[in-house]
């Protein structure tokens, strides 16, 4: 094991801040998912009028049962919980999209050179990829290989 320890909590603080605030953000809209459907839900449950939504009528000729708040509340948490854990689901795979497509013409552009197979100068990605550093650092190492004749084109 190496005794140097990183001493630094963000390695990539730009790539890091942004990737955290995005995280941060799904959480807030999450939460406000989730109390949004626990307010409505309550809203509803406090008009104490016959024939609304959290009123039975268990048998003809009988009074309304009220349901109570426990039995209004958890309803409310299950489905902000589902649609949550939905889009949640849904943008993780969104973005880790963003992530592994660019990674993986990396890799593969990578292993072209390794196998000393051509390569085409100029490794670009869209303007909107967080990747966009790692990916000029090696078009400048494909080009320093190419200048220096190790590599085929």
């Amino acid at each position: 094991m190496s005794s140097e320890k990183r001493r630094k909590l963000l390695i990539e603080p730009r790539f890091q801040v942004q990737l955290m605030l995005r995280m941060a953000a799904w959480a807030v809209l999450a939460t406000l998912i989730t109390g949004g459907c626990i307010l409505f839900f309550l809203a509803m449950a406090d008009q104490k009028a016959a024939g609304d939504f959290f009123f039975v009528v268990p048998e003809a000729g009988t009074h309304p049962v009220m349901f109570n708040r426990v039995q209004i509340v958890l309803p409310a948490l299950a489905i902000s919980l589902a649609v949550n854990l939905v889009l949640g689901v849904f943008f993780t795979l969104l973005y880790s999209q963003r992530l592994a497509g660019p990674l993986h013409r990396l890799t593969q552009d990578m292993l072209k050179v390794a196998r000393g197979e051509p390569v085409k100068l100029g490794f670009h990605l869209r303007d909107s990829d967080e990747l966009q550093e790692v990916a000029h650092a090696f078009d400048s190492l494909l080009k320093t290989l190419a200048e220096k004749g190790f590599l085929k084109r």
